[in-house]
């Protein structure tokens, strides 16, 4: 709606003469001077001040840079927000969030024992010559998961090799054992088991171990949560190499840890209660 301005006794001036010819403060600071013949005083921002530009009706129109750099801004702080609390909560790609229980929560792991052996973890690679009775461990399954590694004695240039790894689950009541002779030997609750390559034996629980057509054992277990662990043991050279991947689980261990010294197994990992839905 246009409204034809008055004339005659408010005058051209009539705002400022009500206001008794007051100079505006800085509130009105970068407000659009009015179009000829519109006495209606209007607000500008002054961020977008200088984006502003006067319409024939004495109506500020704005450019899109203005707007996009005020927005643009606050997007970037949110961004950062979120990638900061996703971080955290243990959604940073291959990262882990903060320890609980003494592990790391990791979105994707993987790490191995191989050679004489060597150690790595996500990337990272050192050397560790010892036997390693917490390698890796995991609270994240219903009777916890480790793995383990007992080295030959040294050579004459002091190197080992891992004589045999064992993967351990039902709070250590099952045993999945593979020597450097190609040798598997399955336990659980006392009693053996054999399997036959080519073979998979479902252990509950989501539990299983498959025997490869190459020898090799891979031990693999999932939870409700939809976490995933799977630990490969095979006779290579002259030892056993020992090959981990994981998804959306805790993690513990001398892998993690970065081949720190590890006392001792110490308890069998419990794992974390699950919470009713």
């Amino acid at each position: 709606m246009y409204v034809q301005p008055l004339e005659g006794s408010l005058g051209s001036n009539s705002l400022s003469s009500l206001a008794g010819n007051a100079q505006e403060g800085p509130f009105f600071e970068g407000a659009a001077a009015p179009a000829a013949g519109d006495n209606i005083s209007r607000f500008v921002p002054p961020w977008l001040n200088d984006g502003a530009a006067a319409s024939p009706y004495g109506e500020a129109s704005y450019n899109n840079t203005s707007l996009q750099g005020l927005f643009g801004s606050l997007m970037g702080m949110l961004q950062q927000l979120m990638t900061m609390m996703q971080s955290m909560m243990g959604y940073g790609g291959n990262g882990s969030c903060l320890p609980r229980n003494g592990e790391h929560f990791f979105q994707n792991a993987t790490g191995s024992s191989d050679g004489d052996p060597h150690l790595s973890f996500n990337g990272a690679k050192w050397n560790n010559m010892a036997s390693q009775p917490d390698l890796l461990n995991s609270r994240s399954f219903s009777g916890g998961y480790r793995v383990s590694t007992q080295v030959t004695p040294p050579n004459g240039k002091g190197v080992t090799w891992n004589q045999s790894a064992t993967v351990a689950l039902n709070n250590g009541a099952t045993t999945i054992t593979m020597n450097d002779n190609g040798e598997p030997s399955i336990t659980t609750y006392g009693q053996p088991l054999s399997i036959a390559r080519g073979q998979t034996l479902e252990m509950g629980d989501g539990e299983s171990v498959k025997c490869e057509q190459d020898g090799a054992l891979r031990v693999t277990a999932q939870n409700a949560r939809g976490g995933q662990i799977s630990t490969t043991l095979s006779a290579r050279g002259k030892g056993v190499d020992v090959d981990v991947t994981a998804h959306d689980v805790d993690l513990g261990g001398a892998l993690v840890n970065g081949g720190e010294g590890q006392p001792g197994p110490g308890p069998f990992p419990q794992p974390d209660p699950i919470p009713d839905e």
